[in-house]
């Protein structure tokens, strides 16, 4: 048939390029590679298709030349019908995993969120002139007793929202102390300012501004103690529910010392 004598020069050219089989089967006895094509399901196709070329090229009995033709058609049609299935088959589609979505308020976010807001709002305080305690860091004629009721939270804040950031447990409880401190003190200070906008006699010295300032302030040192208390976020830091009861109670602590004392 034409067709098989097309595929058999094509698979001429094809066995040109791949000399391995060549080389070995050019020496092998006639019956040997007779027997290749006959068992041509324990062969890979290409030592079946090398050996029936190199059988063409032999002189072969007639009986002989005619069972290498059966059989290596009988190949070709077993070759066909398996490229055939395979090709008809559908392959399953392969699955789609989903991309995982990271949800909005997840805990990492929420930990960068706190410490770049935290950082910000201490550097614009800075910007805008807020350096006394610095200034008296630097002097030792500042350096009293008091003194530590002033240094500790302001130094607290900052560093305490790196280590925060950089996931570290004491950098949790320095800034969870220091935002509850600045929560109950300034809620404190407010009362009192409340009670002197108040009264009838000295109401003009608090200005409605100073009132909805320090409102403003309350309200974000208590979302930030909010959300470093969120279990999510103390089970990213390793910190128990009693670590952040004796934080509590150290930053109230702090405050009733500071108020019974200094002021």
């Amino acid at each position: 048939m034409l067709v098989d004598v097309i595929y058999l020069h094509f698979l001429t050219f094809i066995m040109n390029l791949v000399n391995t089989f060549e080389y070995k089967y050019e020496r092998l006895e006639s019956s040997e590679l007779i027997a290749i094509v006959h068992n041509s399901r324990n062969f890979q196709p290409l030592a079946v298709e090398t050996a029936y070329i190199e059988l063409q090229r032999r002189i072969l009995q007639p009986e002989q030349l005619k069972a290498v033709n059966d059989d290596f058609n009988l190949y070709l049609k077993r070759k066909v019908t398996q490229q055939t299935l395979e090709l008809s088959t559908p392959r399953p589609a392969p699955v789609k995993k989903a991309p995982v979505k990271q949800e909005f308020f997840s805990a990492l976010r929420v930990i960068n969120t706190v410490t770049l807001t935290v950082l910000a709002v201490y550097i614009i305080t800075l910007i805008q002139g807020d350096t006394v305690v610095l200034h008296m860091i630097t002097q030792s004629s500042s350096y009293r007793p008091s003194f530590i009721f002033i240094v500790v939270p302001y130094l607290m804040l900052p560093f305490g929202a790196i280590g925060f950031g950089l996931r570290r447990q004491l950098g949790w409880i320095m800034l969870a102390w220091a935002v509850m401190y600045n929560a109950l003190k300034q809620a404190y200070f407010f009362s009192k300012d409340i009670e002197v906008k108040l009264s009838p006699h000295s109401g003009d010295i608090i200005s409605t501004d100073d009132i909805i300032r320090n409102t403003i302030v309350i309200s974000f040192f208590v979302l930030i103690s909010v959300m470093v208390c969120l279990p999510g976020i103390r089970a990213k830091m390793k910190t128990s529910v009693v670590t952040m009861l004796l934080t509590m109670i150290a930053a109230a602590g702090f405050l009733a010392l500071q108020v019974t004392k200094v002021i």
